[in-house]
């Protein structure tokens, strides 16, 4: 009778284990199969891909001078394949102003710009796309007078915070390996009229995967 007792609890303690170690195997097994999903040709990773705009300039008239660098970042998600896609964009520009003031004195400054907002790719051929975008857009400028002199007003350059809305449309050039160049040509439909600045926008940059 206790050898029976014994067996059979052998017995149950072994189906137990055997019933848990299945049960982790398929959990597991379970988790891969998620993971395989998400990084397979038709997950969700497998759809995304990555870009950036950059610009540097420097720039110098009369009494001032100025030196900008900025950086636009950008994810997209091939919605239909390679045909369309769209994603987030946000953009954060530096700019760094040297110049003699009103006051004769040289005064320098560093107003900071960022973007943010969405884009939209249409990519018909290999290597052409057309590309629609909104973004919203703070800048932070500072005023000169006629002799191009930074005004100063109580010891400080004055400056003024500005914000617009600008709704970009256009195409665009790809050299489309897998990591690729791109150069595009917009028209700012949305650009204001008081303004003499061109409602044109040329962008150079980099893609992974697009």
């Amino acid at each position: 009778m206790k050898k029976f007792l014994l067996f059979g609890l052998l017995a149950l303690v072994f189906t137990g284990a055997f019933t848990n170690d299945a049960y982790a195997q398929k959990k597991g097994k379970k988790k891969s199969s998620k993971t395989d999903e998400y990084f397979d040709d038709s997950g969700f990773a497998n759809k995304l891909w990555y870009g950036g705009n950059f610009n540097l300039g420097f720039a110098g008239s009369g009494e001032t001078s100025q030196f900008t660098f900025g950086l636009t970042p950008m994810v997209g998600y091939k919605l239909v394949g390679d045909l369309v896609s769209l994603g987030p964009r946000v953009g954060f520009t530096y700019n760094y102003v040297k110049g003699r003031g009103t006051d004769g004195n040289i005064h320098k400054i560093s107003p900071l710009a960022y973007t943010f907002g969405a884009f939209a790719r249409v990519k018909p051929f290999q290597n052409f796309f057309g590309h629609f975008e909104y973004e919203n857009e703070n800048t932070k400028g500072y005023y000169v007078d006629n002799f191009n002199r930074l005004v100063i007003e109580n010891g400080e350059v004055a400056t003024v915070k500005q914000s617009r809305n600008n709704v970009y449309l256009g195409i665009g050039y790809t050299s489309g390996s897998l990591w690729a160049y791109e150069i595009m040509l917009l028209y700012n439909v949305n650009a204001p009229e008081n303004t003499l600045e061109l409602p044109f926008d040329i962008r150079f940059g980099l893609t992974y995967k697009f």
